[in-house]
């Protein structure tokens, strides 16, 4: 099979084992908010910080130094393998007795049972790496993509019964965890790695480079990431942090499901064409225009019926996250896209660039959500994200388009139609509601602003971005007849 059918291929089931996992997963996270309290997903979000961080760590970036490196022998997969175990036996010990640290931290004791169950998925995740990393080097996305289906059905079903039963923020640790334990033993039955590992280093300098720099990238990328939520967590407390994160989730939702389909296919395609960087180049442009056609309408349409969006599937009670919600995704598509470009950037080796991105972003960021945390509170976090997130695209894409023989003008060129196409619907569903005013009921409402959203961007894309609507059915008719 060639290369451009196993990314089509791979693309259509992850697509569709993705999306029907966003129905079902979103339906069901939408009624277990309704249950549960924002004090909930705040004691959550205060052991996720700490979580995820350790998580940075957890293979060393040699899951991904395995897809991208040109030759592998077994030998070398085995070291590999006695690496990423030794790294997570020995995070998940860290995490469980650093426990009453983090909660004198935050000075909230229910944090410290919280961590040391979640520690748990440190040890689960350690024999799924290297399975992992096998499947999306062989580019075999059609059994991976059913197990991550499955997994996300389970921990939605789990999460929501254990909601129903009372058991609070336990039914969002819960559910976390089982999932862990889905992928770990399914990863481990459709890719089986069960040779002994080698707990030796010689011959590994090469990918514990490239793995230690997208390590430390990712770190420091993870950390600007969570430094609005420390900040939020320390300065404005535990309710308006519950607020906060319910509002990003949402946000960010689209931009981890898009952007995580796509990114998993294309990391390992753009490394099957390093050697060529033009042609890397030429499929980034082509990946940016289909990504700027999909993100820009639903990200800016969510900003546009926010209010509608938070009182109608949420409840009044979740009103104040409105202004956080409306900021997030406005700036959510500029994130899917740099993150795009630096998955380009993985896949022809050069991790280096990607580090440098991440520590101007930690520099800038925490600095401004300080600012707009302590001086403005919840809607001063949303302003401080609509001012640091361009600043962080245009550095990831100032550095990272020469590496694949692009200047920045080519991507600006890219993704223009689409940014006109999405202000011009932005705009008409703003005068919408202005017409519509309070006389309907929300739901109609709200239905009415997303039926002419939705009329005003098709118009405008006719107009104006032919070319990506052609772009992007071309790409569904070539999803349509690949195998795989």
């Amino acid at each position: 099979m060639s290369l451009r059918n196993q990314a089509l291929s791979g693309f259509r089931w992850t697509a569709g084992a993705r999306l029907t996992s966003q129905l079902i997963t979103w339906s069901i996270t939408l009624i277990v908010i309704r249950i549960l309290s924002p004090a909930d997903y705040g004691l959550l979000a205060m052991a996720t910080v700490f979580v995820s961080l350790l998580a940075m760590f957890s293979e060393l970036g040699l899951g991904a130094a395995v897809v991208q490196r040109k030759e592998l022998d077994d030998q070398l997969v085995r070291r590999v393998f006695g690496v990423v175990l030794l790294v997570h036996l020995a995070l998940a010990a860290l995490l469980a007795l650093s426990a009453p640290l983090l909660g004198m931290f935050y000075q909230e004791p229910r944090v410290v049972p919280v961590l040391r169950v979640l520690a748990c998925q440190f040890v689960l995740a350690g024999f799924a790496v290297v399975p992992d990393a096998l499947l999306q080097r062989r580019m075999e996305f059609r059994n991976r993509s059913l197990l991550d289906l499955g997994a996300a059905i389970l921990t939605s079903l789990t999460t929501l019964g254990l909601a129903v039963a009372g058991a609070g923020v336990w039914a969002l640790v819960a559910g976390s965890l089982l999932g862990q334990l889905c992928r770990t033993v399914g990863l481990n039955l459709i890719s089986p790695y069960f040779k002994r590992p080698d707990f030796t280093l010689s011959g590994m300098r090469p990918l514990l480079r490239f793995g230690g720099q997208m390590t430390a990238s990712q770190l420091l990328w993870m950390a600007f990431s969570q430094a609005d939520i420390l900040i939020c967590a320390k300065i404005l407390g535990n309710e308006v942090l519950g607020f906060y994160t319910v509002a990003m989730h949402l946000a960010s939702l689209p931009n981890q499901r898009i952007s995580g389909l796509v990114n998993q296919v294309a990391f390992p395609a753009f490394s099957s064409m390093q050697h060529d960087h033009q042609r890397v180049g030429a499929n980034m442009l082509l990946g940016a225009r289909i990504l700027s056609f999909v993100a820009f309408p639903i990200l800016w349409g969510l900003s546009s019926v926010a209010p509608e969006v938070v009182a109608a599937v949420l409840g009044e009670k979740w009103v104040p996250a409105v202004g956080i919600l409306q900021a997030i995704a406005l700036i959510m598509p500029l994130r899917m896209i740099g993150n795009f470009v630096q998955v380009a950037n993985q896949g022809i080796g050069r991790s280096d660039v990607i580090l440098r991105n991440a520590v101007w972003a930690l520099v800038i960021g925490p600095i401004a959500f300080f600012i707009g945390a302590r001086w403005g509170g919840l809607q001063g976090l949303a302003l401080a994200w609509l001012a640091v997130s361009p600043l962080v695209f245009l550095q990831v894409t100032l550095r990272g388009l020469p590496t694949l023989g692009l200047r920045w003008s080519a991507l600006i060129q890219a993704m223009l139609p689409t940014v006109v196409a999405a202000v011009l619907m932005f705009s008409i569903v703003m005068l919408a509601r202005h017409a519509f005013g309070e006389a309907l009921p929300l739901a109609v409402r709200l239905g009415g602003l997303i039926g002419v959203g939705a009329a005003a961007y098709l118009a405008a894309t006719w107009m104006f971005n032919r070319r990506g609507l052609n772009e992007v059915l071309d790409l569904v008719r070539g999803l349509r007849k690949a195998k795989g």
